[in-house]
């Protein structure tokens, strides 16, 4: 993605034409989410985008996508399955992602996001097996918070001068400040439901 094509977007459709491409670009779009988000951090840094309205665009687009698949898999989860199934390459991630999931167990939805192959797969995983919309939300939100603000400022910081090897490098240190992070939000909310508990009894 390219600043030409980022501003006849713009020019068209506004700020609603951008979330709607991050919301069901996913789904579709060749281009990898890394690429469009530093494209878009890179147009915020210039007079292209306003940065504010650009990041809470991008964060509510990916939010959108992750609620998306969430929600498919929860509402049309068998079908959608059964149809997968049948696809060979799709049928091949799929099984990729369930070993995923069996190895990180509740860590593999906030991981997920970090991992191309995984981040659309896994939420739609997770909404066939019923889990509940405020643990996903609380999961996988603040995963994508913390990938979005690492990728859009990557965006903005540095432009065009990064190159493949350098995203590569820069994501596995945003995993690991999303892992830290989890495990904060995850222990914060085990203390406040024994605590909750404690008190009924």
């Amino acid at each position: 993605m390219d600043l030409e094509t980022l501003e006849s977007i713009l020019d068209e459709f506004n700020y609603i034409g951008l979330f709607l491409w991050l919301w069901l670009g996913v789904f579709g779009a060749p281009i990898p989410n890394e690429v469009i988000v530093m494209t878009i951090g890179f147009a915020s840094s210039t007079d292209v985008l306003i940065s504010p309205y650009a990041f809470i665009t991008v964060y509510l687009g990916i939010v959108g996508a992750l609620t998306t698949c969430y929600l498919l898999g929860r509402l049309l989860g068998k079908p959608l399955l059964k149809w997968m199934k049948q696809k060979k390459r799709k049928n091949h991630s799929l099984e990729k992602a369930i070993r995923f999931m069996n190895k990180y167990h509740t860590f593999s939805l906030p991981l997920s996001y970090f991992l191309p192959g995984f981040r659309n797969i896994v939420p739609f995983l997770y909404g066939l097996s019923k889990l509940s919309y405020k643990k996903f939300a609380l999961l996988s939100y603040s995963a994508a918070l913390v990938w979005v603000t690492g990728v859009f400022f990557l965006g903005y910081w540095f432009g065009e001068e990064i190159d493949s090897n350098q995203i590569v490098i820069e994501e596995v240190v945003i995993v690991a400040l999303a892992i830290l992070i989890v495990f904060t939000v995850l222990m914060v909310w085990k203390r406040k439901k024994r605590r909750a508990k404690a008190h009924s009894e």
